[in-house]
């Protein structure tokens, strides 16, 4: 089976269409087509239901989606390997972030792995803690900085970074302004602005409150803790954020969560199973970053 073919099949699955596959792959939108059409004529069936918007996977598609990028890993980790034993590391690291994050420590730590592996192309791509995690696990992202509940991810491996506790931001005038500390329950009985589903904040949040049969009145959500900040200086509710943000937010009264006192990790992850020359290569890095 061609390579190439599986590699713009991928590549059609991961863009959305043919056209932007074609973009990423810098070949012309009838060069992909073609290479779908050969990988469909060879295993038999129909990979994608075509339509204006792009293309969507058939059950077929779905099922040869994993072999695809399976075997696309395996011969690149080919090369990778050879390289390897020749002192050269090369290859890809794909490197996953959280939105709306101040770096937490990475750029210093991938200026160092440049200076090492300077043949190594790296990307970057930013998302919320839910599709980071499962990003790494579907093996789309190598490494990624993500915030979870202060345990490790199942079946992932990890180095912590930070604990983080979580903060709520009032208005001044609000009836807590003289208070340090705010507890779970009564945070519940309040609007709150907070970061959506998926988030690590929202994830430690809705365990918290399911442990202990409490419901979030979620007024608004957004990624970032800038703009949560910003809804809580018009009144529009509670914003509910890291401790160190909340600590630097102007305008606000800061409480700490308490009774139970929330708290987000930020963990460095990546795959346990085979991973690239690159992968093993950063991930010695953080271990001995000595966080």
């Amino acid at each position: 089976m061609d390579l190439r073919a599986l590699e713009h099949f991928v590549a059609v699955v991961d863009e959305g269409g043919f056209t932007r596959a074609a973009q990423r792959l810098l070949v012309a939108q009838p060069g992909v087509s073609a290479q779908i059409r050969n990988l469909e004529r060879e295993l038999g069936q129909t990979l994608f239901e075509r339509h204006a918007r792009g293309a969507t996977l058939t059950a077929a598609g779905e099922a040869a989606l994993p072999h695809a990028r399976a075997a696309l890993a395996a011969a690149a980790a080919v090369g990778d390997s050879v390289a390897e034993l020749s002192g050269l590391l090369r290859g890809t690291l794909r490197l996953g972030m959280l939105l709306s994050s101040n770096g937490m420590q990475m750029p210093a730590l991938l200026r160092r792995f440049r200076d090492q592996a300077p043949a190594v192309d790296v990307t970057i791509v930013e998302d919320d803690a839910a599709n980071l995690l499962a990003a790494v696990r579907e093996g789309t992202l190598d490494v990624a900085w993500t915030a979870t509940a202060a345990t490790a991810p199942e079946g992932l491996q990890s180095r912590r970074v930070s604990d983080e506790p979580l903060s709520a931001l009032v208005v001044p005038g609000h009836r807590w302004t003289r208070r340090r500390t705010v507890p779970l329950a009564e945070l519940c009985t309040e609007p709150l602005l907070v970061v959506p589903r998926g988030g690590g904040i929202r994830t430690v949040l809705d365990t918290a409150c399911a442990e202990h049969g409490l419901d979030l009145r979620v007024e608004l959500e957004a990624n970032s803790p800038v703009l949560l900040a910003a809804l809580a200086r018009e009144g529009l509710g509670i914003a509910v954020v890291p401790s160190s943000y909340a600590a630097t937010a102007e305008g606000l009264h800061a409480l700490r969560i308490v009774r139970p006192d929330l708290v987000g990790r930020v963990q460095v992850v990546w795959r346990a199973e085979n991973p690239s020359p690159a992968t093993r290569a950063f991930a010695a890095l953080v271990r001995r970053a000595g966080w």
